[in-house]
């Protein structure tokens, strides 16, 4: 058995379903689907924002625990501001994880749950171990400063688990090969004015759409869950919506115009040779 497998029977808890339903629910409409979610998502950054902050506390709590270990009780104000620094540092980054998180279904939505649980644990033992160094208390203190070390630990696992097991937060167009050369789609009357149409180039899915007879093509699974993109709305800005979570991209060059996903989709040149319609990577 390999530390993987004891993760397993976290993704089967279905019984934390109902509140991963509810709290997601309240996450989802708390963020909305505009700005708000794109800066939280880092849409803005072009990578997630979440991994990215969870550098800080991490550091901060880890700077502490080794002067709490070595610097004697002379670095005790010492450790005790790293870890208020790090308690403060889990604000931004809880909330990005939880924008995130709503996004997520099934055993996804189970393991961000017990991960979110086991951050706000290891975050209450931080806070025991401040206040007892303040009282006095070291040996107390570093007892409690160590169990939030490991359960912190666990949850950095959990997150490791979502992202490289589960794919949560990568880009979903990059293990597709699009092809680089000149391939046949469709027949040019089968593709209608204002209306997308997904066809497949040597396996890839493409999304077509054709405005005032200029056909754009970009990739039709979303980059930030997968989401079929030829089920979505085309605005009038020649946008089109994902139909899961509202992501937003350009049908030009495929640039998102709104998260929460991150990556822009693939986008393909088009052209018509003998009534075909062709499309390859630029």
């Amino acid at each position: 058995m390999g530390v993987r497998d004891l993760v397993r029977p976290v993704e089967g808890m279905a019984y934390l379903d109902p509140l991963g339903e509810w709290l997601g629910g309240v996450v989802t409409r708390l963020t909305g689907g505009g700005a708000v979610k794109s800066v939280l998502s880092g849409t803005w950054l072009g990578h997630p924002l979440h991994p990215v902050l969870t550098d800080v506390p991490i550091g901060l709590f880890t700077a502490a625990s080794v002067l709490d270990l070595c610097g004697g009780k002379r670095a005790d104000d010492a450790t005790n501001a790293l870890t208020v620094f790090g308690l403060l540092a889990v604000a931004p980054t809880a909330v990005t994880g939880l924008s995130d998180w709503a996004d997520t279904v099934g055993p996804e939505k189970r393991l961000g749950l017990v991960h979110a649980l086991a951050n706000a644990g290891s975050s209450s033992l931080f806070i025991a171990a401040v206040l007892n160094r303040r009282a006095g208390n070291r040996g107390v203190a570093r007892v409690f400063n160590l169990a939030g070390m490991g359960v912190l630990a666990v949850s950095g696992y959990l997150g490791g688990h979502l992202v490289f097991a589960r794919g949560i937060g990568v880009d979903h167009t990059v293990f597709e090969e699009a092809p680089t050369e000149w391939t046949r789609v469709a027949r040019d009357e089968e593709v209608a004015s204002d209306t997308p149409v997904r066809v497949t180039a040597a396996g890839y899915g493409v999304l077509l759409y054709r405005d005032r007879g200029l056909i754009h093509a970009i990739a039709s699974r979303c980059s930030h869950a997968g989401g079929p993109l030829d089920e979505g709305e085309v605005d009038d800005e020649l946008c089109v919506t994902c139909p899961w979570h509202g992501s937003r991209f350009r049908l030009a060059d495929g640039s998102v115009t709104r998260g929460p996903a991150t990556a822009p989709q693939p986008s393909f040149a088009v052209r018509l040779s003998d009534g075909n319609i062709e499309v390859r990577l630029p």
